[in-house]
């Protein structure tokens, strides 16, 4: 069972997608936060331990990439995981994150954040 330790953050422009997210995530037991822009995922890294970035690489204002540079200047032991529609080539260069494709089942992201957060 996942600790609280291993809190994560869901963040997608997309509501849909965010909840369901969210909603696997927590069944599985993990302690789980949501934002629903780059601003807002900053403020909850402000304030709450983040162990895993889990974030859409496209949304508006502020892509993933820079999201996740800021997020590790605030909380530097953050994993990233990025989540995208498009392939892995569309990802951008940054270093140690990870890569999982839209549409997803729920088995892949669960295996995807369980085995990030055993590292």
């Amino acid at each position: 069972m996942p600790s609280a330790t291993e809190q994560v953050l869901v963040v997608d422009d997309e509501p849909g997608v965010r909840s369901l997210v969210h909603d696997i995530l927590q069944v599985e037991g993990y302690p789980v936060l949501d934002a629903g822009d780059a601003w807002q995922a900053l403020g909850v890294a402000e304030t709450h331990p983040i162990r895993l970035l889990l974030t859409d690489v496209m949304m508006p204002d502020m892509d993933g990439c820079e999201l996740a540079k800021r997020i590790e200047s605030i909380r530097p032991h953050t994993k990233v995981l990025f989540m995208s529609a498009g392939t892995v080539d569309n990802v951008p260069d940054h270093p140690g994150a990870h890569f999982i494709a839209k549409p997803f089942s729920v088995d892949s992201i669960v295996h995807a954040v369980s085995e990030l957060l055993a590292r």
